[in-house]
């Protein structure tokens, strides 16, 4: 009876706490575009989330909400910007951006093209405000770096970075937002991590073992995700850690991990101990991809991090460490092939469950490639040399459903073509790098190839033998 009135008060507090946040902007040049407003879940993952969409109408007039119980931060790409913020629970912003400019044709079809970063205005901001506060305290620290860069990484000495962090901290002392309040703390934590406080068990313990776990604060993260990078393999080459191995290849348990970890003085705090094992489980699925670590059994991984899901203590950790799962097994062979709805070229909408029964070769163009016609005329010849054994599915972007039923009758071509919308979206969810790229999904939706050779690869020749291997 305890657990059910704890259970039911601990739900009315997560409910209560929960405020309604809204954006909005007024600008012309982009009526008619379509909006979508993303977080970040977790920094150890960095799992995009959609938070809101919608449509600029006419007057340029945009306004969406979204309900959060904590500071998150928020980005909005808008073409060639991407414009990041920090949203607290409650709050109104209405937001000042520049004019919309569109990304050249070599910029879209560049796999490598990053945004440019801007900092919104707000209007009715004020120095209280919290990205006011972020903003006006990362100019000074940027500026400080540039300045004396050669100083802090080369020549440790305390007097300089020290006098400018008491000269920050008394700039910033009246701010009473705890969000910044840590921000502060954590990147001036930083900036003698840098300088001279170079040993990882000196800032283990007094710079994260000592404090509260702040895994929802950007700039905390930033600093543990440094000191703690590929912890288990930098780790298990010394005394205390030797045994973090066997903990993972023999017990596959994040239980002895932690008693493992515990075994290094600098550690006492449980939830920072928890926190260090789902980074370390993440990098160690990434180890076989980087020269000089440790590399760990990928099967025993996985089923440590499916005990930290099933009993972590905090649920936000159990959210962390699924996070991390669905980044080691995204578009793994063996696994459900990611959905998609698209509407193809008579604007009728498919999924991707309305294609099973046979092979799909899913593969993804952008309508303006030069490369694009030669693909297409070579998918035509695969097409018809597996007609009764694979369906193909081609997926462009920078098109319309009469733009791609125009160009399918005047080459002949009769396969599936879907529009691409949202690309970043369902681009993510495929792992797309660069165009083209294609995927061998089998006849129940799993994966089989991922990426899958083209058809001007070697593709009809490995899909014979698929083939012939299920016969």
């Amino acid at each position: 009876m305890v657990l059910f009135f704890s259970f039911i008060f601990q739900f009315v507090i997560n409910n209560v706490s929960a405020q309604k946040t809204t954006l909005s902007f007024i600008n012309k040049s982009y009526s008619g575009d379509s909006v979508f407003v993303y977080t970040i879940t977790d920094y150890i993952t960095e799992k995009e989330k959609l938070l809101a969409s919608g449509k600029v109408n006419d007057s340029g007039y945009f306004n969406c909400s979204f309900v959060i119980k904590n500071t998150i931060p928020v980005f909005i790409p808008l073409h060639i910007f991407k414009v990041t913020m920090y949203a607290e629970p409650g709050k109104t912003y209405h937001l000042k951006i520049p004019p919309k400019k569109n990304l050249d044709v070599e910029d879209e079809l560049n796999p490598f093209f990053t945004p440019v970063e801007i900092l919104p205005g707000i209007k009715e901001s004020d120095s209280l405000e919290l990205n006011y506060q972020v903003n006006s305290f990362g100019e000074i620290y940027e500026n400080f770096i540039i300045k004396y860069f050669n100083n802090l990484y080369y020549s440790a000495k305390k007097s300089i970075p020290d006098s400018a962090i008491l000269a920050m901290e008394k700039k910033f002392a009246y701010s009473k937002n705890p969000f910044f309040k840590t921000y502060l703390e954590y990147k001036l934590n930083m900036l003698r991590y840098m300088s001279y406080e170079r040993d990882d068990n000196y800032v283990i313990k007094y710079r994260f073992n000592s404090f509260p776990v702040s895994f929802k604060n950007s700039a905390y993260m930033s600093m543990f995700n440094d000191i703690f990078k590929h912890y288990f393999s930098v780790s298990v080459a010394k005394k205390w850690g030797e045994k973090i191995m066997e903990d993972i290849a023999k017990s596959k348990s994040p239980w002895e991990l932690h008693r493992t970890l515990k075994m290094n003085p600098a550690f006492t705090n449980d939830t920072l101990i928890d926190l260090v094992i789902l980074k370390g489980l993440h990098d160690a699925f990434l180890a076989d991809k980087i020269s000089g670590y440790r590399t760990f059994p990928t099967k025993q991984l996985l089923m440590t991090l499916d005990s930290m899901i099933c009993c972590a203590m905090l649920p936000e950790y159990k959210d962390i460490a699924k996070n991390i799962k669905y980044d080691a097994l995204q578009m793994a062979p063996g696994t459900e092939a990611p959905s998609f709805s698209l509407l193809n070229r008579d604007s009728v909408r498919i999924s991707l469950s309305d294609l099973r029964g046979k092979y799909l070769l899913v593969n993804f163009h952008d309508f303006r490639s030069y490369t694009f016609p030669s693909e297409m005329t070579l998918l035509g010849n695969t097409s018809k040399k597996f007609v009764n054994n694979l369906e193909i599915v081609t997926i462009v972007s920078n098109s319309s459903p009469g733009k791609l039923d125009e160009f399918c009758k005047k080459n002949n071509f009769a396969w599936q073509f879907l529009v691409a919308e949202n690309t970043r979206e369902l681009f993510k969810s495929y792992k797309i790098k660069a165009y083209p790229a294609y995927y061998l999904i089998d006849p129940y939706g799993k994966i089989v190839l991922s990426p899958s050779p083209g058809p001007d690869g070697n593709f009809d020749i490995i899909f014979g033998k698929i083939l012939m291997g299920r016969n």
